[in-house]
């Protein structure tokens, strides 16, 4: 159960991306989509893979998602903002999209869900990411993998979140050495972490066995 404190900095949080919500898009330019049209080309994800989009916003990342399934498998939008969601669901990507409102620490799914969890231009923003990280665990399947990107890097984003204050003032993006400790307590294997001024992908996969 979250404390108090974290409610209150989820209710702070999904206020402040739902004000963002109507003029999110605007700042989605060809160059971010063509670097996370790469990204999940790159992930090589099979047709008929139960995915999560978790933090799907606005649903920037989705068309590159339902392509790869083929249109045989499931795609699930998960986000703490409700006006997000709501102009995601507008764009019509439905029946292959479900979504879902819902606090990363608390995902309304059974274990061992999905075989791919994608947390694009989110992680941030969990203010519990030991948490958040054993719930996706949690949630996907074994061997499954989480997958982790932005479309600049880490220092870019960090800096850039500082900039803006208030709510979001303190939603930095790990170092390596913090993100391996977070993944591996998790139950999750870094099989990849790149971290450039045009993007940052971290890669991981579902340990077969809890760590000890």
């Amino acid at each position: 159960m979250a404390t108090s404190t974290g409610s209150k900095l989820n209710l702070q949080l999904q206020e402040f991306f739902d004000q963002l919500a109507p003029n999110w898009d605007r700042e989605v330019t060809e160059e971010r989509l063509e670097c996370l049209s790469n990204i999940v080309r790159e992930l090589d994800i099979k047709p008929g893979s139960c995915l999560l989009d978790i933090g799907s916003g606005t649903g920037t990342i989705l068309p590159f998602l339902i392509q790869t399934t083929n249109h045989t498998g499931k795609v699930l939008a998960l986000d703490l903002s409700l006006k997000m969601l709501q102009q995601a669901r507008a764009k019509g990507f439905q029946p292959v999209v479900d979504f879902i409102q819902a606090d990363i620490t608390a995902i309304p799914l059974s274990d061992n869900f999905a075989d791919l969890a994608m947390c694009n231009s989110v992680f941030p923003h969990f203010n519990n990411k030991a948490q958040a990280l054993k719930e996706i665990a949690r949630v996907l399947k074994s061997s499954g993998r989480l997958v982790i990107c932005h479309t600049t890097g880490r220092e870019a984003i960090n800096r850039f979140h500082q900039s803006v204050g208030g709510v979001v003032a303190n939603d930095l993006l790990p170092d390596e050495s913090q993100m391996k400790e977070l993944m591996s307590q998790a139950g999750l294997a870094i099989t990849h972490l790149e971290d450039s001024p045009k993007r940052y992908l971290a890669m991981a996969v579902k340990m077969t066995q809890a760590p000890g």
